[in-house]
């Protein structure tokens, strides 16, 4: 009788394993954060893709993730790679707070400029880099960062007013006691000398303040324009500050 239950048991229990192994991607979707989306999962929950993903505006194209180890932690291996040039890949460890490690985001210059409400035709060009080392996260938004980083590459900027030549614009990121993302921005090149601090929150509201100060090269116009518009300090810098909505790529 004894060696019956203990058969049935391991048969139950095989069988229990092979149905969580098994288990399709859409339940997915019973862990994801509220308004976070996939679009025609396939595979399993240990291995799979989705056609799209999507959470807070944020769209994402041909997302794939496979579960394993990093650092000895179990956890998901993601990647993405969407054909407007934003890819990336990050180790997610947890649910409700989670915990990114080895993050690293590729995005064009333009690509993010155009979720900005700039309030002039201005055309960004480069490579945005992001580095995540790692990183917590939970409903509140951003908890902590650790040695994370961004960089703007080949940086370059076209207006009405001209066009700007800018040295690797180099930010540190950390998150505010509120749970947005903050970055620290500086650059400095043979036209234009910028430092600055940034804020994201979770609902998408960014402010910027900073200052600005232009060199010799610069453009005449957009010279004047800086000094019509603020009162330059002691050192030569006019403040400069900058809000508004992150814009959706979402479409209705």
């Amino acid at each position: 009788m004894k060696n019956r239950l203990t058969i049935g048991l391991l048969l139950a229990a095989i069988y229990l394993f092979w149905l969580l192994l098994s288990a399709p991607a859409r339940l997915l979707a019973l862990a994801l954060p509220e308004g976070a989306r996939l679009v025609e999962p396939t595979g399993t929950l240990w291995k799979g893709e989705a056609l799209q993903a999507s959470w807070r505006g944020v769209e994402l194209a041909y997302l794939r993730w496979e579960f394993g180890f990093s650092s000895w932690l179990p956890g998901w291996h993601i990647r993405f790679n969407d054909p407007s040039g934003l890819r990336g890949q990050v180790w997610l460890h947890g649910l409700n707070e989670f915990v990114v490690r080895e993050g690293r985001l590729e995005a064009p210059a333009r690509l993010i400029s155009q979720r900005l409400a700039l309030g002039m035709p201005l055309e960004a060009r480069g490579q945005l880099v992001m580095t995540l080392p790692e990183a917590r996260f939970n409903a509140g938004g951003c908890r902590q960062m650790t040695a994370s980083t961004v960089q703007w590459r080949d940086a370059a900027l076209s207006s009405p007013a001209g066009s700007l030549e800018l040295a690797q614009v180099n930010g540190k990121l950390s998150c505010t006691p509120a749970g947005a993302l903050a970055v620290a921005l500086t650059q400095d090149s043979h036209q234009l000398s910028l430092t600055g601090q940034g804020v994201l929150t979770p609902d998408g509201r960014y402010t910027f303040n900073g200052t600005l100060q232009t060199r010799q090269t610069a453009p005449a116009l957009l010279t004047l324009l800086l000094a019509q518009n603020g009162r330059k300090d002691e050192q030569g810098r006019t403040p400069w500050q900058w809000q508004g909505q992150w814009r959706s790529g979402e479409k209705k």
